[in-house]
């Protein structure tokens, strides 16, 4: 089966053609040999746990699991609570929007530092130096990168890394899972 269209526009342009793609088989992959990247020399694996030596005493309850990353409710929480930051220190929103994002004994310390994070933003904004103008916009804080970790399931540590004009801010906090909802701790400013 064979076809072609031609258009040919009024003027010096060439005629478009297209055609068919011709038929073809992908590669057999499953019928391949597979490759093996061992040495002959390498001793094999045993993936089975060797038998543990009786000692006579009573078994220690498992200590709770490791989490290889934050959970995703973790992540959640710590990205919304960095976005609240980051409209705090770009002038967007109060410090004391903070509070309901805080645990209630820690609300006053993460309050301040939110407070003290946007007054060093507004000051650095407001210094110029000699022979400069202000910008119109000034440029707003941005979150660079965002690292996590879960040390044990119920509370997340971040360290954030902030950029505003031509300065590079880091901000560390923790969230601790209390009551069904994760809550601030910590929040420190550098």
């Amino acid at each position: 089966m064979r076809s072609t269209v031609e258009v040919a526009p009024r003027g010096p342009r060439p005629a478009i053609r297209l055609r068919p793609v011709p038929r073809y088989e992908p590669p057999f992959d499953d019928e391949l040999s597979p490759q093996v990247w061992s040495s002959p020399r390498q001793l094999p694996l045993s993936w089975e746990d060797p038998p543990e030596p009786d000692t006579g005493q009573p078994e220690r309850p498992a200590a709770p699991p490791v989490v290889a990353g934050a959970s995703h409710d973790a992540k959640l929480a710590v990205r919304r609570f960095v976005h609240m930051c980051v409209e705090v220190l770009n002038g967007y929103r109060p410090a004391g929007h903070l509070r309901r994002l805080a645990l209630p004994s820690e609300a006053a310390h993460v309050v301040a530092e939110g407070l003290a994070g946007a007054r060093r933003v507004t000051e650095m904004r407001n210094a110029r130096r000699p022979g400069t103008r202000r910008p119109l916009r000034p440029a707003p804080v941005a979150v660079l990168r965002l690292r996590l970790c879960e040390p044990r399931p119920g509370a997340v540590e971040a360290a954030v890394a902030l950029v505003t004009g031509q300065r590079t801010w880091a901000m560390a906090l923790r969230m601790e899972l209390h009551q069904q909802s994760w809550s601030a701790t910590v929040l420190r400013l550098i």
